[in-house]
């Protein structure tokens, strides 16, 4: 068995391929994982697992990583600014010089 240099997403159908191989004949993790290529046998036990607890939606394809930021900047000065009058705006400068 020679390693893959990306990783592959499976896609859900040949998961349970993999386990309805297993159930039916009985054959080892290893066996399995030379019969569908797979060069890790222990992610077949990940599978069967997974498959057991949370049943097909687990062996779906989840998102990884931090979800993105809201779009929603806060923007304190230019909220105070338009709630301002121009009078105000001008005092307010005056102020800070």
């Amino acid at each position: 068995m020679r390693r893959k240099r990306s990783t592959t997403v499976y896609p859900v159908q040949f998961k349970l391929d993999v386990l309805n191989f297993i159930r039916q004949t009985g054959a080892s993790y290893k066996e399995t994982a030379i019969e569908f290529k797979l060069n890790n046998p222990s992610l077949i036990a990940i599978w069967l697992k997974t498959f057991s607890n949370e049943g097909i939606e687990g062996l779906k394809e989840k998102p990884k990583g931090r979800p993105p930021m809201s779009g929603k900047r806060k923007t304190k000065q230019s909220k105070q600014e338009k709630a301002m009058s121009r009078e105000e705006q001008l005092e307010r400068e005056n102020e800070l010089l």
